[in-house]
């Protein structure tokens, strides 16, 4: 009789502490959970565009479909020269991943080692303390400075070490919304050559990108997507400006054909929507006027935001529980205490359409507001 033995022997030790990315909840399982008809519930806690995805993008990945049998490119350059002749950086790369995830997993493989450390300002996106685990480097956080919910420059400077790799910078934040100050980034950049990853997913709806900053400051690498903008969010293409001295390296250490030829032929033809971008950005910039104006009347703590979402503070209540309250009334909204420092008090709500938006906030002044 063969010996019985404990499999989870061989795995590495820090996945152990590893607790699964929580992302939002779907319409299915809150249908099922609270016997809701799933035509009626809106989902807003995922930043996803809910105007849906450009046409044209839609008929590229179609014919795309036809030819599913044959490999993608294995580096996506059709696409990427494509970003890159529409940026005209003389001296900047872009690469091409199954997300931007993707794109923090390999910053994580050719800059990490065991014991390197990475600087995370919270509360932010859970991922790049994960990525930063997995390659058995230790994250440092440094809560954002309070109210203002911007880096603490005095404090990031003074964390770096030697065993400092990457820094981790998202703007505009999520889940905060706001841009970062761009004069901080440049102090940041400016006192060292580490690495700093500067996230952009959400900064075509209201901020100016600072991709033209990689020609003097070789150590930025700034990531995009086609999830929020662009309506793609299930094909999952991300992107990523990198100077051409790093570009190489980056390449060689790639995971082949990670992106499908469906999703890079949707993205492709995504770009030259540009009418679907600009109905985006006006739904997003109405919206977030609508909420500034009734959560003031309504005397709802908002945080300022400059993206597709905006985050209310529910203190005296734990966000979890507005959260939930949310969910009965079938709108899906984004409880952020798994965001780090802060976060627990944090609601963040995806900006919907004029319908939806209202809909939302006749529910929240409900949830706020029953103790």
């Amino acid at each position: 009789m063969r010996k019985k033995f404990n499999v989870t022997k061989n795995l590495r030790k820090i996945i152990f502490n590893l607790n699964q990315y929580t992302a939002g909840r779907s319409i299915e399982e809150i249908s099922d959970k609270y016997n809701l008809d799933p035509s009626r519930i809106l989902k807003l806690g995922s930043n996803e565009n809910v105007l849906g995805t450009s046409l044209k993008a839609k008929k590229a990945a179609s014919e795309a479909l036809k030819k599913v049998n044959i490999y993608p490119e294995v580096t996506s350059d059709k696409l990427a020269s494509k970003i890159s002749k529409i940026y005209k950086l003389k001296n900047v790369g872009v690469v091409v991943g199954n997300g931007m995830d993707h794109i923090f997993e390999m910053l994580a493989r050719i800059f990490l080692d065991n014991g390197d450390e990475t600087i995370i300002s919270v509360p932010t996106f859970s991922c790049y303390e994960l990525c930063t685990i997995w390659a058995g480097a230790k994250p440092r956080f440094i809560p954002l400075i309070k109210d203002s919910y911007q880096l603490n420059v005095k404090k990031i400077l003074s964390l770096i070490s030697k065993k400092t790799k990457i820094i981790f910078i998202c703007s505009p934040n999520n889940p905060t919304g706001n841009l970062m100050k761009a004069e901080d980034i440049k102090t940041i950049l400016e006192s060292t050559n580490k690495i700093v990853f500067l996230d952009e997913a959400y900064i075509e709806f209201g901020g100016k990108t600072l991709v033209s900053w990689i020609e003097k400051y070789p150590n930025l690498i700034i990531g995009r997507t086609f999830s929020k903008i662009y309506g793609l969010a299930g094909y999952r293409v991300g992107y990523a400006f990198i100077h051409k001295s790093l570009q190489s390296y980056y390449l060689n250490s790639i995971t082949p054909f990670v992106v499908s030829r469906p999703a890079q032929a949707a993205a492709f033809a995504a770009l030259d929507d540009n009418d679907f971008v600009k109905k985006s950005i006006k739904m997003a910039k109405e919206g977030r006027e609508f909420y500034r104006r009734e959560f003031s009347k309504a005397g709802i703590k908002f945080l300022h935001s400059d993206a597709n979402f905006i985050t209310i503070d529910t203190l005296p209540l734990k966000a979890k529980v507005v959260a939930i309250r949310l969910l009965e009334r079938g709108i899906i909204a984004r409880d952020c205490s798994t965001f780090g420092f802060g976060g627990d008090k944090l609601l963040r709500i995806t900006i919907g359409t004029k319908e939806q938006n209202k809909k939302v906030l006749q529910a929240l002044l409900i949830c706020l507001n029953s103790g």
